[in-house]
């Protein structure tokens, strides 16, 4: 044998009685074995059930976060409703005109007066204004009379 191929000739085709070749344009005629087929339907329903599960999971994460957050919520709303509360009752102390009237006197050294004169001065005034003011308003009291009759003045106040 030499180190060159020889070379061969043509292969000549060789009918055999009954034998054609038939091309086909798709492979669905090909049989496949049941192992092929069942493969890409299994990888397909484990990568769904693997995101459902997924899913469901983080969805509960979620939640958890959520629940926890809310539960903060609740506990800042109910200490700023403690201190409203508190808050509230410390202003109706202050505001309390019994306390105001003895801070008056002890602190800032005022003595009810003598004797209460009042000035009142003669004005005309125009009618458009007359309308608007036909109910008058009581003249302030003083002293303890203003303590027993501050609420006349807060429902008349415009």
């Amino acid at each position: 044998m030499s180190a060159r191929p020889e070379r061969l000739h043509p292969q000549r085709r060789v009918e055999r009685p009954g034998l054609e070749v038939v091309r086909r344009k798709s492979r669905r005629l090909i049989k496949r074995r049941a192992q092929r087929r069942f493969a890409p339907l299994a990888i397909t329903v484990t990568i769904c059930v693997a995101a459902v599960i997924f899913g469901v999971l983080l969805e509960q994460v979620i939640l958890a976060q959520s629940a926890f957050k809310l539960e903060r919520v609740r506990e800042s709303a109910e200490q700023e409703q403690a201190r409203h509360e508190e808050l509230l009752l410390e202003s109706a102390r202050l505001e309390s005109p019994a306390r105001i009237e003895r801070y008056a006197r002890v602190d800032l050294g005022m003595v009810d007066p003598s004797s209460v004169e009042y000035i009142v001065a003669d004005v005309i005034r125009p009618p458009s204004q007359l309308a608007s003011s036909s109910r008058s308003r009581p003249l302030p009291a003083t002293g303890q009379a203003a303590a027993d009759s501050s609420t006349l003045y807060d429902e008349e106040a415009p």
